[in-house]
């Protein structure tokens, strides 16, 4: 996972988890991490249950036995009739953490490393919205940092680092928006599984 003080809610973890079935974007000991710490703060802000408990007290190991937390988690999410959500809705929130790093970015370096992972993938995934949008990140980099002649400098090596960040944050902020309401992600990811089921 890119970012480890992130504290995940159990929508996004369910989401990181679908998404990385698919394209392994972070390890199932960073994920069995993040569910633990997740845990952790729903069993310190009172939530009663005898399975996040037991998921708590597995960080207390000196490594955490993945079999288990999976395990557990699902006992808590069929306690709770949690179901787990689509690979496209997952792909799309995925997406918006994506962006959220991006847009929090606090260096050149960290916005130009984040931007050149949208060159390599998933261009082509979908639901239709993802791929728009990770088409586009890819383009912004070409855009900020293309320097395939010689004598051609970048667009980023023109900015001061506060300008790039800046305008990262205006070219990214009204996608994350979008992605920020769960009612634009679910129109956004049903509207690509009825295209897709037609």
């Amino acid at each position: 996972m890119e970012n480890s003080d992130y504290k995940y809610n159990l929508q996004e973890l369910l989401c990181l988890k679908n998404f990385s079935d698919t394209f392994k974007v972070f390890s199932s000991d960073e994920f069995c991490q993040a569910v633990v710490s997740w845990a952790e703060r729903e069993v310190i802000a009172g939530v009663d249950s005898e399975a996040l408990l037991i998921i708590a007290s597995l960080g207390l190991d000196p490594t955490i036995d993945s079999y288990e937390v999976e395990k557990y988690l699902l006992i808590y999410k069929r306690e709770l009739s949690v179901q787990e959500p689509s690979r496209h809705y997952s792909a799309l929130v995925w997406l918006r953490l994506q962006l959220e790093n991006l847009i929090a970015a606090s260096s050149a370096q960290e916005v130009e490393c984040r931007l050149s992972f949208f060159t390599h993938y998933f261009l082509d995934y979908p639901p239709r919205a993802f791929a728009c949008i990770t088409n586009k990140l890819s383009n912004l980099y070409w855009e900020l940092y293309d320097e395939a002649i010689p004598v051609f400098n970048s667009r980023a090596s023109k900015m001061s680092e506060d300008q790039l960040l800046a305008h990262i944050k205006d070219r990214l902020f009204p996608f994350y928006r979008i992605l920020s309401n769960s009612d634009w992600i679910q129109v956004l990811a049903s509207s690509s599984d009825s295209m897709s089921s037609q």
